[in-house]
């Protein structure tokens, strides 16, 4: 944990949000068998590809794995941000990844869930869509993929940030982020 010395600990669990401080919000307390019981009632429908409206493919490399032969877990976080990112630009476009956008998404919290091994060699297919909406943030929910049987899911919350610090997010670019809302429902 990082501290500062006239603000006290820094909780919001990003570096680059950290320097900002307490503006992104602060930490809640949760006891720990809390979350891990949360961690352990996973949604069904995260286990099922065909429920996220986005999916993006990544072939491992042979980099991507460990000593064990399995894929590394900080290779697999990289999976994840790929995906976001694809996720990101296809609503956004490019101007927001370039930094011409008059605004910016930023991170602020990360959650990786190991369900099994990720073996190497492997094309695994990522799906993402979003969970949950708030007024100036939403979250990801991700689940990786080797053929149909999920071995990771992710979640990640994102803020809507300006020059101002968090703002709302505009009603249009609500309803960009509500076309890839999880899970994906018969039209």
């Amino acid at each position: 944990m990082e501290y500062d010395a006239a603000a006290g600990p820094l909780t919001t669990g990003s570096p680059g949000l950290a320097a900002r401080g307490p503006t992104l919000g602060a930490a809640r307390s949760v006891r720990h068998s809390d979350r891990m019981s949360e961690r352990r009632e996973s949604d069904p429908a995260r286990l099922v590809l065909d429920n996220y409206p986005f999916v993006h493919r990544i072939e491992a490399r042979f980099s991507d794995m460990d000593v064990q032969r399995h894929l590394n877990n900080a290779a697999i976080t990289t999976f994840y941000e790929d995906t976001r990112v694809n996720l990101n630009r296809l609503m956004y476009g490019d101007e927001l990844v370039s930094g011409e956008a008059e605004f910016r998404l930023l991170v602020l919290e990360t959650t990786v869930r190991y369900l099994s091994e990720a073996p190497y060699p492997g094309s695994y297919r990522i799906g993402a869509g979003v969970i949950r909406f708030g007024g100036s943030s939403y979250q990801y929910g991700l689940g990786l993929f080797l053929d149909d049987t999920c071995v990771g899911l992710s979640e990640t919350v994102m803020v809507h940030v300006t020059d101002a610090g968090p703002t709302p997010i505009p009603p249009a670019r609500r309803a960009r982020m509500e076309k890839f809302a999880f899970p994906v429902t018969a039209a």
